[in-house]
């Protein structure tokens, strides 16, 4: 049913594979007129459910939480017993490796950036070992693949809105066609009029510059960093989750 003026917005959760646009999403959700943000919650372990379910549950409507929470039976059976309706939000996960090998670098002293520095890694070395995993006394990374994969049961889950980060940054046309899905999906609004509306009072509400962890904004930027040898070790490690999400159709890329 259309949400009409004052009639309240069932609360809902916005998830996110970090580095995917996070940053980006929040503020679009909260130019919703009467939305409020109202908790932050990751990554989902299991000791952390109840907390998570006495977070969630008491959420007033007009209200969302978001995160990154890892997909597992238990969260997905904690959602539907909520009947919370959950928007997730993905990206290539080339991007996500240079975004990090970036990122990490911001902390100086933090496990990661140590690593990278004391093997003078400049960025293609930090693709790579993003790409493959790492792991020594200090620092342990994941290959790309196992950690994008523990978010992907969230893509086959029902009651879920799955969201690109492509389709958000491709164009200010893109987004507000993806904003109104959102609109849809959330049963706040559904005439058009009303629609353009709000998806434009969303836009507006986004400033990069309050972002932290805001860098580029861009879809596709790992086409000007990956050689051809970075290429085949992701094709290596993660070609055929590429080919699950729809950013490739082979591994002829």
């Amino acid at each position: 049913m259309t949400q009409q003026p004052h009639t309240p917005i069932q609360p809902f959760f916005a998830n996110s594979i970090p580095k995917s646009g996070t940053h980006l999403l929040r503020p679009l959700i909260e130019g919703i007129p009467s939305i409020k943000h109202q908790a932050f919650i990751y990554p989902g372990l299991i000791h952390q459910l109840d907390e998570h379910r006495k977070i969630l549950s008491s959420m007033p409507a007009n209200h969302f939480a978001n995160g990154h929470l890892h997909y597992s039976p238990q969260y997905a059976l904690l959602f539907k017993q909520l009947k919370m309706k959950q928007i997730f939000l993905y990206r290539d996960p080339r991007d996500i490796v240079v975004s990090y090998a970036y990122f990490f670098m911001k902390f100086k002293g933090k496990p990661y950036e140590r690593y990278f520095s004391e093997n003078n890694m400049n960025v293609r070395s930090r693709c790579l070992a993003l790409i493959n995993g790492f792991n020594n006394s200090y620092a342990h990374r994941s290959n790309i693949k196992q950690f994008y994969e523990r978010f992907m049961g969230w893509l086959s889950e029902e009651n879920i809105h799955l969201v690109s980060y492509e389709s958000l940054v491709h164009s200010a046309e893109s987004q507000r066609n993806e904003l109104k899905k959102i609109l849809r999906f959330l049963d706040i609004e559904k005439r058009p009029m009303k629609l353009d509306e709000i998806a434009k009072k969303m836009q507006a509400n986004v400033d990069p510059a309050k972002s932290p962890t805001f860098r580029k904004g861009q879809a596709g930027n790992w086409q000007q960093v990956f050689d051809e040898e970075m290429k085949a070790q992701f094709k290596a490690v993660a070609g055929d989750l590429l080919i699950q999400l729809g950013y490739e159709k082979n591994h002829d890329w």
